[in-house]
């Protein structure tokens, strides 16, 4: 038998330009090899193209051209409501909520995946019909939003971030309780939600994955060179994108500490950043120094990655799983990260990566790296098969499978 379902997300999975792309991409084409799959999207932008490959049907709605302000007014009243606020349900509106329920009646699924609590509003519209719920939580929301930012700087500032992260909060935990499943990144995030939330909610580990033959032309070092690498040997890699809070921390000590003490050694030796959004003091040291290499968002970052010699992720903070780390293996460069990084992946220091949590373990390490080609190949060659194992789309079909088994047992 066959299982119709229907994926809600708050961004196009195409063109991927993000880990929550690839993530919403990797889960379309695994419920594909269940049944038709058909998409609600819900941004604040059009795209320019209306079909998806593989994809049976596509709604796509821009919530700023379809709020009455009426919507904006209550918008701006946020801290009346008790649950939500303008940036924690931006992707809601009455219109689309109705053309949703429209899709519901036209396309009669027996699934439907709501990704990040950003869609919660929606639930009520889904809860009307028969069918079972999985909630896609890419992160736990509420903590992370709990998590120090420097750029808090006043009263009214953290005292607004502490309402909204409350508020975020309650959503996240009814958006939890009222679903028949919730998927999670990783076994971390599968018990911080239990601590937070309880245990009433069905909980699934879905890692976040690749399709790994996407990755095997840089695993085998097919593409072009890239113009502005002069040295690949010696080209250290960020990738992520660089606006968001705990990736602008990581960059600035890239920049700060880590670059200026490596060059001493490795006077040849480039920063490459690959990612959209990069912050304008990243922007201002690039046109200073040419050996820092800002590219904001690209087509395709397989070839950036295959082009650097080792990704360093110096994160302090956030959550879920980094995709950019499970393309990084998949794409055959080496990996140094704090063990922050590196939370939620099942990777051995030594063995798949070096985990190193201070800045002269992270410099000793690439130091490590650049004298030892040796063990850039091992660790290498052991990140690729982690990742067929337990990051690859084809490994994450048999967990959703048993997933599925669990709610539709008279599907599978």
């Amino acid at each position: 038998m066959t299982i119709k379902t229907l994926l809600i997300t708050k961004e196009v999975p195409l063109p991927i330009k993000s880990g929550v792309s690839l993530r919403n991409w990797q889960n379309m084409n695994v419920m594909m090899k269940f049944g038709p799959v058909a998409l609600f999207s819900a941004a604040n932008w059009t795209p320019k193209y209306d079909t998806l490959p593989g994809v049976d049907l596509w709604k796509h709605y821009n919530v700023d051209d379809s709020r009455t302000r009426w919507e904006e007014l209550e918008r701006r009243l946020w801290w009346l409501r008790p649950i939500g606020d303008p940036d924690a349900d931006w992707p809601y509106c009455r219109f689309t909520a109705q053309k949703l329920a429209e899709l519901m009646t036209e396309f009669k699924p027996d699934l439907v995946i709501l990704e990040q609590v950003w869609l919660y509003r929606y639930l009520s519209v889904i809860k009307q019909f028969p069918c079972s719920i999985i909630f896609d939580n890419h992160n736990i929301e509420a903590h992370l939003s709990a998590q120090p930012d420097r750029s808090r700087d006043s009263l009214r500032v953290r005292l607004k971030a502490k309402i909204q992260t409350d508020h975020l909060r309650g959503m996240e935990e009814q958006f939890t309780r009222q679903v028949d499943q919730v998927w999670l990144c990783s076994e971390d995030d599968v018990q911080l939600c239990q601590a937070m939330y309880g245990k009433n909610t069905p909980l699934s580990v879905i890692p976040n994955g690749v399709k790994i033959d996407n990755y095997k032309k840089a695993f085998n070092q097919e593409y072009e060179p890239i113009e502005q690498i002069k040295n690949p040997e010696h080209t250290i890699l960020f990738l992520g994108q660089q606006s968001y809070y705990p990736n602008k921390i990581a960059t600035e000590l890239l920049i700060d500490e880590i670059y200026p003490k490596i060059r001493q050694k490795y006077p040849d030796c480039q920063l490459l950043f690959v990612g959209r959004a990069p912050t304008q003091q990243m922007l201002d040291l690039a046109k200073k120094d040419p050996n820092i290499i800002v590219t904001g968002s690209v087509p395709e970052v397989q070839p950036y990655v295959a082009a650097a010699s080792v990704m360093v992720v110096p994160l302090l903070h956030g959550g879920g799983t980094r995709l950019k780390i499970v393309e990084a293996f998949a794409s055959g460069c080496p990996v140094i990260s704090t063990a922050k990084g590196a939370e939620g992946i099942k990777a051995t220091d030594g063995k798949h990566l070096l985990i190193r949590n201070s800045i002269e373990e992270m410099i000793e390490a690439i130091d490590k790296f650049w004298s030892h080609p040796s063990l850039r190949l091992a660790l290498r060659n052991n990140a690729y098969e982690l990742v067929k194992q337990e990051y690859s789309w084809e490994a994450n079909y048999e967990r959703v499978k048993q997933g599925i088994k669990e709610l539709l047992p008279h599907k599978i």
